[in-house]
């Protein structure tokens, strides 16, 4: 896609096909079952199914997660800054805010979560799987996303600021409030996406949108471009002056 152009569906083959991103399943043929009091702060935990348990509270920053799966976990208020989670499965996660900035999350699964706010900035996210998701607020500001596909998730409010997204895709997914200002997109396919309100709508150059929603945002792109749209022209307004004189 050229830089600096919102592409869309009716254009040209390859505007229409953005680049899929490309998935991995996480690796997860090794798993013992094991207790919260295993994961530490700054420590590395490896091969770890954790089912029922609850890290509210915790301080697990610079943890890393290696082949792990959670599944009914609570982690409310959980400070994840700087962890690593590669080849992880997260199952029914729970959470009002979740605290992982500046963290790297590879090869990951999230499915059937629920998010109050999560603060998830200046962070490095590749091979991620988010489904049947609901949360409130993510910040993502800053973040590096490459092959992230979203799909039948609702978030009220999205911080894309600054981004850095390559093979992005939402299917059957909905944004209440969408926030872009500055950052690249790159195969970035917005096409499955409800987008409610639209904040940076400058910043959406290298998206795929589809024809609806141009003309949803067809106001919010002339007031970017500085243009004027009216359906009476010069001559007319000139004529009925005259009329009127």
């Amino acid at each position: 896609m050229t830089s600096g152009r919102i592409d869309t569906a009716a254009g040209s083959s390859a505007a229409a096909c953005p680049r899929p991103p490309v998935l991995a399943a996480p690796d997860l043929g090794r798993l013992r079952d094991g207790e919260a009091d295993e994961l530490t702060a700054g420590e590395m935990v490896e091969d770890l199914a954790l089912v029922e348990a609850d890290l509210s509270g915790g301080d697990l920053s610079a943890l890393t997660l290696l082949s792990c799966r959670f599944s009914e976990v609570f982690a409310n208020d959980t400070d994840l800054a700087a962890a690593r989670l590669v080849d992880c499965r997260l199952e029914r996660l729970s959470a009002t805010y979740l605290h992982s900035p500046r963290s790297t999350w590879r090869t990951v699964e999230l499915v059937d979560s629920r998010i109050g706010a999560w603060e998830l900035y200046d962070a490095d996210v590749e091979s991620l799987l988010m489904e049947n998701c609901r949360l409130g607020f993510v910040n993502l500001a800053g973040t590096a996303l490459r092959d992230v596909l979203i799909r039948a998730t609702r978030i009220d409010e999205l911080d894309l600021s600054g981004i850095d997204a390559q093979r992005v895709r939402f299917e059957d997914c909905r944004v209440g409030t969408l926030r872009l200002h500055g950052g690249g997109l790159s195969d970035v396919d917005l096409r499955g996406l409800e987008m409610t309100v639209v904040s940076g709508v400058g910043s959406l150059a290298g998206a795929t949108i589809n024809g609806q929603q141009v003309s949803e945002l067809a106001p919010l792109l002339a007031q970017h471009l500085g243009l004027r749209v009216t359906d009476r022209d010069h001559a007319q307004n000139v004529a009925t002056r005259s009329r009127r004189a």
